[in-house]
């Protein structure tokens, strides 16, 4: 309701159409020989790409093995929690992480460890080894970095970091201590913040409006890079992707905001496997066929998306490099559809009942584990020997970290007899943390010229006046005046502080407590949001888990049941399941 935007009645009922833009799929046709000539890669970068693919196949072959038959290469170990495997679809998170840096947010589902993995491989490529080392070495005061260093020496730091993100994510899949959060988090929710890597989540489709709430972040505090938010084909049926999508690409940002209003940096990336669990989207529980059609339902830029061969490498760098651009120059926020397939079932006790085994080997034709190397030595630009070696490290390095990761004695598990108060302790910061950054606060008027400021301060904190006589109680301090003062003082001692929700500028909230702000304060830091509560919520433990602060507006308290999922959830427990990494 700004009254900035005056709604014409001519204009709205004049005739005319909506028309949409074609969305390309799967246009990537280049060889591998055009992409050397155009020199967007060197041979070496191809073939680290395969190398790292083999790691994700690996690791999940691993995890697979360990799971079903309690053996992995002569390492036994018997691991009682879940395994959501994405085996085969290893060629889409390469192809999407290869051009990411630790300045990227990534968020996953509870089929990610290819995803943790891929976007760790290229960060550690990207990294200086003196980087490296001092993430290495300060995170969790270096105790997985010693725990790595005992496995044997490697031949540079940046296979040190390998082995180090293998063997941190493994033990936290494990729930050791020496875990990347002290197997806190487990197998669906491991992550690792100095690489870029962010909460992955098993809430299907949990991760939207968080990641859209850490873009949002990025966005008011000027801070690098995008976020990146993964989600399944099934997903896509979830209310709060919807809300996400559309907290996204709010015109507010472009039409109203006095700053800050490029677009949203963020890709929702859907990888669509076809599947939910038994469930089959396209043809069973979903009417829309391609995924990259949602957007179109959503803004006029139909969120720049496009449908891109997954089984490709080279096709989603193609993609993940024109969206980046669209990104960075603030023109988001953007989708992809990265079609794929999994090998194996949701879990490892699923009997694929749902689908027939022609249909699989059919899919397995285009193994890119296969097609992939079969194309690199074509191309000349390796050899089969060089293959082979590559798949021997792989495995050599996987069977090194499985052993030390599956023992009790060098990987421990958290002693809660010993130390009963850890998850206490990791549950709550215990901090008073004034402002979440040193810079200036963003404001029109200084705060003690507002006028809702001022009105407020004039209030009378005593029922009885000077005089002795009672105090109207229009001019007495109540409840509504003590939630505004400390909200007034704190937007001008944090910067990083944004207050949004159900009509919470021009309108002051309905209990107006947010009254007289909006002359004080842009539209980047007190804005009104869709009527959408879980994505209120969400983005919000998104802004905050990122490092800001955030205050929003549910108006009642009947709300709170549309948002439970991102309050039960989402903010009552990142903080414990990170080892108290996340605030």
């Amino acid at each position: 309701m700004p009254n900035s935007i005056y709604v014409d009645p001519v204009k709205v009922r004049a005739a005319g159409e909506v028309t949409f833009e074609s969305i390309p799929v799967n246009q990537y046709s280049k060889s591998i020989k055009d992409e050397l000539k155009e020199k967007n890669f060197t041979k070496a970068d191809l073939i680290r790409i395969f190398r790292d693919m083999t790691v994700l196949r690996e690791f999940e072959t691993m995890l697979n093995l360990i799971k079903t038959q309690g053996s992995y290469n002569g390492v036994e170990h018997t691991y009682p929690g879940p395994a959501h495997l994405s085996i085969g679809q290893e060629a889409a998170c390469v192809g999407q992480c290869y051009l990411l840096d630790e300045n990227d947010f990534a968020f996953g589902s509870h089929r990610s460890h290819s995803e943790i993995l891929a976007k760790a491989l290229s960060t550690i490529q990207k990294m200086s080894d003196e980087d490296l080392m001092n993430v290495m070495e300060n995170f969790l005061e270096g105790k997985c970095l010693k725990a790595t260093q005992k496995l044997g020496d490697t031949k540079d730091v940046k296979e040190l970091a390998i082995r180090f993100i293998l063997y941190g994510t493994l033990s936290e899949i494990f729930a050791r201590e020496t875990g990347f959060h002290m197997g806190m988090g487990g197998s669906m929710h491991a992550f690792f913040l100095p690489f870029g890597i962010y909460p992955n989540n098993a809430i299907v489709g949990g991760s939207a409006t968080i990641s859209t709430g850490s873009a949002l972040y990025k966005k008011l505090n000027n801070k690098k890079g995008i976020c990146v938010c993964n989600i399944g084909d099934a997903s896509m049926a979830r209310g709060p992707v919807w809300e996400a999508m559309n907290f996204a690409a709010m015109d507010q940002y472009k039409t109203i905001w006095e700053s800050h209003n490029d677009g949203m940096p963020i890709l929702f990336n859907t990888f669509n496997n076809s599947y939910g669990m038994g469930d089959q989207t396209r043809g069973e529980t979903m009417g829309q066929g391609c995924m990259s059609r949602i957007g179109s339902g959503i803004s006029p830029t139909q969120f720049h998306a496009e449908t891109v061969d997954g089984f490709n490498p080279l096709a989603v760098i193609d993609a993940m490099r024109r969206k980046l651009e669209l990104l960075r120059n603030g023109q988001g926020p953007v989708a992809l559809e990265t079609l794929t397939y999994r090998f194996c079932g949701h879990s490892v006790s699923d009997q694929n009942a749902y689908r027939t085994k022609e249909e699989m080997d059919d899919w397995k034709q285009y193994d890119p584990l296969t097609t992939y190397p079969a194309a690199l030595i074509e191309a000349g630009v390796c050899k089969q020997a060089d293959i082979d070696a590559i798949l021997e490290e792989t495995r050599e390095r996987m069977t090194l970290i499985c052993k030390y990761a599956a023992d009790p004695e060098f990987s421990p598990y958290c002693d809660f007899n010993k130390d009963p108060a850890v998850v206490e302790r990791l549950m709550f910061s215990n901090q008073k943390v004034e402002k979440m950054d040193d810079r200036e606060p963003e404001y029109l008027v200084p705060k003690d010229e507002a006028e809702g400021y001022k009105k407020i301060k004039s209030k009378s904190r005593s029922p009885i006046g000077p005089d002795g006589k009672p105090v109207s109680k229009m001019k007495l301090y109540n409840l509504r005046d003590g939630l505004s003062e400390v909200i007034w003082d704190r937007f001008y001692e944090d910067p990083t502080l944004v207050a949004y929700g159900e009509d919470c500028r021009d309108w002051g909230g309905a209990f107006a407590v947010y009254r007289g702000m909006m002359d004080a304060l842009p539209h980047s830091r007190l804005f009104n949001s869709p009527l959408a509560e879980a994505s209120i919520v969400g983005t919000a433990v998104g802004y905050a888990l990122s490092g800001g602060r955030a205050l929003v507006e549910l108006m009642y308290a009947d709300f709170i049941g549309c948002a439970g999922d991102e309050i039960f959830n989402q903010m009552s427990k990142w903080q414990s399941m990170s080892a108290g990494i996340l605030k």
